[in-house]
């Protein structure tokens, strides 16, 4: 049996966080929340994950902090990052694209679509898997 696949996912919002757990789970994916940028640092220190799902605006540290971090780390660096956020201006996505992520969707987003974009990222035989790879 293929092993669980690891997604972190970010947002200070606890409902928005609770409906982002239940689809993964849903569709069979091991998931660990964080209520903010701290505590999402604090669990990428301690274990290892398939894919980081994160929110922007965190009181404290930022998604787009986070993102910095993760990509300034050697044992997170390749990690897929997907910004999943209600700020959808052109200078945040151009941030969050600075930022090192390599998917900026703006909520809401239909449920279909994120676990077709995460499903993306985290099969091995997809483009989107081999981009960080190859780079």
């Amino acid at each position: 049996m293929a092993t669980k696949k690891k997604i972190l996912a970010v947002d200070d919002d606890a409902t928005a966080l609770g409906a982002l757990r239940q689809i993964l789970v849903q569709k069979g994916y091991d998931v660990t929340t964080a209520p903010n940028g701290q505590e999402a640092l604090k669990a990428l220190a301690a274990g290892q994950f398939d894919l980081v799902i994160l929110d922007v605006s965190m009181p404290g540290l930022t998604g787009y902090d986070v993102c910095r971090r993760i990509r300034a780390e050697e044992n997170t660096r390749d990690t897929p990052v997907i910004f999943l956020t209600a700020k959808g201006m052109l200078v945040d996505m151009t941030e969050g694209e600075e930022a090192g992520s390599d998917l900026y969707l703006i909520k809401p987003v239909l449920a279909t679509k994120l676990l077709n974009m995460v499903g993306m990222f985290l099969s091995s035989d997809t483009p989107l898997a081999k981009k960080r790879a190859q780079t």
